[in-house]
């Protein structure tokens, strides 16, 4: 399973025009707005005079909006339930491995000297970073 957790196709298709942003946000003093874009102030005072601004700019505020917090938000939660729904998919499978690993033990045990399975597997136990040593 390959998992991309980001990607340039995620930013926003649509934006809030200028004003919905700026109400969104407070309406913050054009100074604030143009030391945050590193803009001159008149440029933020003229798109506030017209409610025109770049796309560029628009998803630069968006981001700092409730609208893209949240957007922030969902998208890092369904990446934490896909990602447990991964692991505990890995975990069954490494289950049912070992299950018929000691099947193969338990009907192949003959005494020989050179016996395949005489070393036992590494039992796997907390997080699974542990699991890359």
């Amino acid at each position: 399973m390959k998992v991309q957790l980001h990607s340039i196709e995620q930013a926003p298709h649509q934006v809030p025009d200028w004003h919905l942003l700026m109400d969104d946000l407070c309406q913050p003093p054009p100074a604030r707005v143009a030391r945050v874009l590193e803009l001159g102030q008149r440029t933020i005072q003229r798109y506030n005079r017209t409610g025109k601004a770049p796309r560029a700019v628009l998803l630069a505020l968006f981001w700092l909006t409730r609208w893209g917090r949240s957007a922030v938000h969902t998208q890092a939660h369904n990446d934490a339930v896909l990602l447990a729904g991964y692991v505990e998919s890995l975990r069954r499978e490494l289950d049912e491995l070992r299950s018929q690993v000691e099947h193969l033990r338990r009907i192949g045990d003959f005494g020989s000297a050179n016996e395949p399975g005489t070393v036992q597997p590494r039992r796997l136990t907390g997080s699974p970073r542990h699991a890359l040593r």
